[in-house]
């Protein structure tokens, strides 16, 4: 970053394209912000896919693009004995998530691994549940992503996508910079033309919001899939 686009940042905030690349991968001096933003406007999102997960005691479950792993120790809670696993590729989130859940890590609870979604550090059918919040947009060729979340997939096991609708994305000026907009609809497609079968989804109402200067309610999707 030049000098003048650190002005620009210090003095008038990040332009659409810096808050998109952020949103994608947070990095730099601006990761720490922007994942305690995440945490805020997203918390409403992990409650809902507490609920899809419909965990039991044992399993073991992975997120994919955790952030700075704000929620783990809330997901710990929603059973016992389970086994919590991370992956980001965001070199900033997963030091963060790392220092603030050191006492998860250090009892073998939970598990963080740098990497991409598309080339997953796993082993065949590990994990009973797998989960992501708001990472879909950034998949490029969602074909690659679902076809690793297959193979690490258990038989049986289900996985939980929540994002927002393109509706309510279009609404945010930074969502026109690489994001892959969805709704219900189109996510359900993209799932069963890659192994996935439908399965349930829950349509939230998010507290409203201002952003520059207009005020909506955004509209997300939690929904639930098994592997066909």
């Amino acid at each position: 970053m030049n000098p003048l686009q650190f002005l620009r940042l210090l003095f008038k905030g990040p332009t659409p394209q810096q808050m998109a690349a952020q949103l994608r991968k947070p990095h730099g001096f601006m990761a720490r912000k922007v994942g305690e933003r995440m945490n805020a406007v997203n918390r409403s999102l992990y409650q809902g896919a507490w609920e899809a997960l419909d965990l039991r005691d044992g399993m073991r479950v992975l997120e994919i693009g955790f952030g700075n792993g704000r929620f783990f120790g809330e997901l710990i809670g929603q059973a016992k004995d389970l086994k919590l696993h991370g992956l980001d590729f965001s070199k900033e989130m997963v030091e963060q998530a790392s220092a603030q859940n050191a006492a998860l890590i250090a009892n073998g609870t939970l598990s963080l691994s740098l990497g991409p979604s598309d080339r997953m550090p796993y082993p065949d059918a590990l994990f009973d549940r797998i989960f992501c919040i708001n990472v879909v947009y950034f998949w490029e060729d969602p074909a690659t992503h679902l076809g690793e979340v297959r193979r690490v997939l258990k038989p049986g096991g289900t996985f939980i996508t929540v994002l927002r609708t393109r509706s309510s994305m279009e609404k945010l000026p930074f969502a026109d910079h690489g994001f892959t907009k969805y709704e219900q609809a189109d996510w359900e497609q993209v799932l069963r033309a890659n192994g996935f079968i439908p399965s349930a989804t829950t349509v939230l109402r998010e507290a409203e919001v201002e952003f520059l200067g207009s005020r909506f309610t955004p509209e997300s999707l939690v929904m639930t899939a098994s592997v066909a």
